[in-house]
C-alpha cells in the first residue's frame, strides 16, 4: 500500500483525460453502454482506484458474462487486450494503436451484403455491427458472399438471433485459416459436418452430453489436420482422460504433450505410459547418481529421459553414464545429455557397449602411462596426452612397433611428448609405416630440426588468411 495518496474527494474532483481522436472516431457510433464501460474503466485506471469486474457489475447493473462481452466488443476495435487469466485482466491500449473500422465505408458497395445479411436473422442488425463486418471483409479481403455464408451458418448452429460475438469469432478464425471465398466456406463447413460427429464420440467417451463448443471445434481441428491425431488416437486418450477425472481441456493438455513427446500412435501412446513408471525410476536413479534433486521428476522425464529412452537407452545404461559422468565431475542434466548425444554418435548405446568403450579409454589411458612413464615425466594422464594418443592410433593408424620405436627415439629429447608428436607427424606424412624405414629417416630427420633454418618473410592477402582460417575451421577435432 503506498505511503501517500489521494482523497476520495481530490480523486472525484479530479479529471480523466480522453483522447480528441477517441471522442472523433469512436464515440459517434460505439455502442452507449460499451462507451459507458470503457469510460468508466478508463475513469478507474487512470486515478488509480481499486476495482474488479464486480464494480462494472453493481454500476450498471449487468452480469459478468455481459461485462466480459462488452470489453470483447471493445477489444475488437484494439481498444483494450482482454488476457485470458483467471480472473480476466483487462489492458487499455493507447487510442494511436486502435483498429478504427467504425469508419465511413462505401454503402453503395455493401448495400447487396446488408440486405442479405439481414435476412438471414430474425434481430435488426445495427450500424455498429455491420460496420464490424465491413472492417472483416476489408482488412482480411474477404468475398462478402463468404461472410454471407459464415452469417447462414452460424445462424443454422445457434439460431436466428445468435449474436454479433459468435458471428465475428468465426469469421476472425476462419480468416486466419486461409478462408475468403464462398468455395473455401462451404469446403470449411463439409469438413466441420464430418467431423462433428467425430466431435460427438469424444465428448461422450469424456462423459460430456452437451453440445459442443466453438473452442472446442477449434482444438479439435487442430489436433486432426496440424498435429496429425487420427479420431481412434483421441478417444483413445479421452478414455485415459476420463479415467482421471479429466475434461475436455484435460484431454488438450494430453494430446499436446503426446505431441511433443512424439507419440502420436495409439501403440506408441501405450508404450509411453506402460514405461512410464520405468521413466520415473531411471530419472530417480540418474538425479541421485548426480547429485541433484528435483521436487517433480515430470520436467525431468519430459525434457530428458524420454528423449533417451527414444535413442535407445535403458536404465542399465543410463545409470551406467550418470555414475561415470559424476565421477568425471560433470553433475548436471544438461551435462549428461550432452554426453549421451556424443556417444550415440558413436553407436553406443548399451550398458555393455558403455563399459566396452570405457575399458579402451581406460587402455588407452594405461598406454598412455607408460609413455609418460618412460619419458620419466612424473605427472598424471592429462587431455592431451589423450588427444595425440587418439589421434596416432586412429587418424594416422601408426603401427605398434613403429611407435615403441619412436618412443625410444624421444626418450631424451627436450618436450619429449611434443617430441614424440612431432615425429610421429613426419612418419605419417611420410607415409612411414616400418621401423626400418623410419631408420633410414633418423639422420635427415635430426638433421632437419637442427640445421639453421632461413626465415623468409611473405606477405599475404587478407583473403588468403581468410581461406587459411575457413580451412582451419572445418578440421573435426
Amino acid at each position: 500500500m503506498s505511503f501517500c495518496k489521494l482523497s476520495s474527494e481530490i480523486t472525484k474532483q479530479g479529471y480523466t483525460q480522453i483522447e480528441n481522436s477517441f471522442i472523433y472516431e469512436f464515440v459517434p457510433n460505439l455502442n452507449p453502454l460499451a462507451l459507458k464501460v470503457y469510460l468508466y474503466g478508463l475513469y478507474l485506471c487512470q486515478n488509480g482506484i481499486d476495482h474488479t469486474i464486480n464494480d462494472f457489475e453493481k454500476t450498471f447493473n449487468l452480469s459478468e458474462d455481459d461485462v466480459v462481452s462488452l470489453f470483447k466488443k471493445l477489444e475488437e476495435l484494439n481498444l483494450v487486450d482482454c488476457i485470458e487469466t483467471n480472473p480476466m485482466e483487462i489492458r487499455y491500449l493507447p487510442i494511436k494503436n486502435s483498429s478504427m473500422f467504425l469508419k465511413k465505408f462505401d454503402v453503395n458497395k455493401f448495400k447487396t451484403f446488408n440486405v442479405e445479411a439481414q435476412n438471414l436473422l430474425k434481430r435488426q442488425i445495427d450500424i455498429n455491427e455491420f460496420n464490424q463486418y465491413y472492417y472483416q471483409i476489408e482488412k482480411n479481403n474477404l468475398d462478402k458472399e463468404a461472410v454471407v455464408k459464415i452469417i447462414e451458418y452460424c445462424a443454422s448452429k445457434k439460431g436466428e438471433n445468435v449474436s454479433a460475438n459468435y458471428i465475428l469469432t468465426v469469421i476472425r478464425n476462419w480468416a486466419q485459416e486461409g478462408i475468403k471465398t464462398v468455395e473455401d466456406v462451404e469446403a470449411r463447413i463439409n469438413s466441420e459436418e464430418r467431423y462433428n460427429e467425430d466431435l460427438k464420440l469424444v465428448l461422450t467417451t469424456l462423459g460430456i452430453k452437451r453440445a459442443s463448443s466453438l473452442e472446442e471445434k477449434d482444438m479439435f481441428y487442430d489436433w486432426t489436420n496440424n498435429l496429425g491425431f487420427t479420431l481412434d488416437t483421441i478417444v483413445h486418450l479421452a478414455k485415459i482422460t476420463k479415467k482421471k477425472k479429466g475434461n475436455f481441456l484435460k484431454l488438450d493438455a494430453l494430446i499436446n504433450k503426446c505431441y511433443e513427446l512424439q507419440k502420436i500412435s495409439t501403440k506408441e501412446i501405450d508404450d509411453y505410459f506402460a514405461m512410464e513408471e520405468e521413466y520415473f525410476n531411471i530419472a530417480k536413479t540418474i538425479c541421485r547418481n548426480l547429485g541433484i534433486h528435483y521436487d517433480n521428476l515430470s520436467i525431468v522425464v519430459e525434457t530428458y529421459v524420454s528423449n533417451w529412452c527414444n535413442l535407445g537407452y535403458d536404465l542399465e545404461a543410463l545409470n551406467k553414464l550418470s555414475l561415470y559422468c559424476f565421477t568425471s565431475g560433470i553433475k548436471s542434466l544438461q551435462g549428461l545429455d550432452n554426453i549421451v548425444n556424443k556417444i550415440f554418435k558413436l553407436g553406443i548405446i548399451t550398458a555393455n557397449a558403455i563399459d566396452i568403450y570405457i575399458n579402451e579409454l581406460n587402455c588407452f589411458d594405461n598406454k598412455i602411462e607408460e609413455i609418460i612413464n618412460e619419458f620419466g615425466l612424473n605427472r598424471n594422464v592429462n587431455k592431451f596426452d589423450r588427444a595425440f594418443y587418439n589421434t596416432w592410433i586412429n587418424d594416422w593408424k601408426i603401427p605398434t612397433s613403429l611407435l615403441e620405436y619412436a618412443i625410444k627415439e624421444s626418450k631424451n629429447k627436450m618436450q619429449p611428448m611434443q617430441y614424440l608428436n612431432r615425429l610421429l607427424s613426419v612418419y605419417h606424412n611420410k607415409n612411414i609405416s616400418s621401423v626400418d624405414e623410419a631408420k633410414k629417416e633418423h639422420i635427415d630427420f635430426e638433421s632437419y630440426y637442427n640445421k639453421p633454418t632461413k626465415v623468409t618473410k611473405k606477405e599475404y592477402s587478407k583473403e588468403q588468411l581468410s581461406n587459411l582460417f575457413d580451412t582451419i575451421n572445418e578440421v573435426e577435432l
